[in-house]
């Protein structure tokens, strides 16, 4: 789904072209049609030799995002899906194909992993250098949990998935089908959220929810917006990357840059294995929560 900040269109085209992805299906939402941020999207689909499969219009209802995402899938049930927001920049551990391949192998139906964040060196919030496929990476040099620490969000994501299968809001888990553990494969997804537009992005998002402008299922995203917002707001217009519990280390476009993964995605495993069960079972009981 894109949405205004459409900066990170072009380099998130060209990263899943490079993972194996050949076919695209995005959808854009805007308030209104009459937004030329609109256009400017239509014409980097052109130049990369695509189109948007449709365009939504209206508030950026909570339910929005899951609905669109459950009804694209549908139209190719025996597909494999890479499910990914503009900002979500996957990496698996022996390529796309490779992992497809697993999971066919084996039966699996969808593939887990979890967030690591991607911030500019010095904390600061630049807008992307789409100059080349790698500036972006070089330009948000370090990865860490700032999404888990300092929003206390949850990071973890299905981001592969057969299109029967049917995902949770947020694509945090799956309601159906069989996953690979998470000990065999568990994806990277590099989130690049945190750019120049993060703030006024995320005060509109908080205001909006909070005024009932937007329609809200879980009432926390308000205050996960809020906690980014009062933290660069104390520390000068920043990210305090020295802040040890973030975790921000050097970290390339390789999966194994990242010299903590596999103690992180241990953890993040553990903890959401018996929580998610928990869900599954009240939802199995009562099928019309949003969960």
């Amino acid at each position: 789904m894109v949405g205004g900040d459409t900066s990170l269109l072009g380099p998130a085209i060209e990263h899943y072209r490079h993972l194996g992805v050949d076919q695209f299906h995005l959808v854009r939402h805007t308030d209104s049609l009459d937004d030329p941020a609109v256009a400017a999207s239509e014409e980097v689909m052109r130049r990369a030799g695509l189109a948007f499969s449709r365009v939504v219009v209206g508030p950026w209802h909570e339910h929005l995002n899951p609905a669109v995402i459950r009804e694209t899938m549908s139209e190719h049930p025996d597909d494999w899906w890479v499910v990914a927001d503009l900002d979500e920049f996957h990496l698996y551990p022996d390529g796309l194909t490779a992992v497809i391949a697993y999971c066919e192998r084996n039966g699996y139906d969808f593939v887990r992993g979890a967030f690591l964040d991607r911030v500019a060196s010095d904390g600061t919030l630049p807008e992307p250098d789409k100059s080349a496929p790698e500036a972006l990476w070089r330009q948000y040099g370090l990865a860490g949990l700032l999404t888990l620490r300092l929003l206390r969000a949850r990071p973890t994501k299905v981001t592969l998935a057969r299109g029967r299968t049917e995902l949770s809001y947020g694509q945090h888990n799956s309601w159906s089908g069989r996953g690979v553990p998470p000990g065999d494969i568990y994806a990277q997804v590099h989130h690049f959220k945190w750019t120049g537009s993060a703030c006024a992005r995320l005060a509109r998002r908080a205001e909006s929810y909070a005024s009932g402008a937007w329609e809200i299922n879980n009432p926390v995203i308000i205050e996960e917006s809020r906690a980014f917002l009062k933290h660069v707001e104390v520390h000068g217009g920043r990210i305090d990357v020295s802040e040890p519990s973030f975790g921000f280390l050097p970290c390339g476009e390789a999966y194994t840059d990242y010299v903590n993964w596999p103690e992180v995605a241990a953890e993040l495993a553990d903890t959401y294995t018996e929580f998610d069960a928990g869900r599954a079972r009240r939802r199995q009981a009562d099928p019309t929560l949003r969960l």
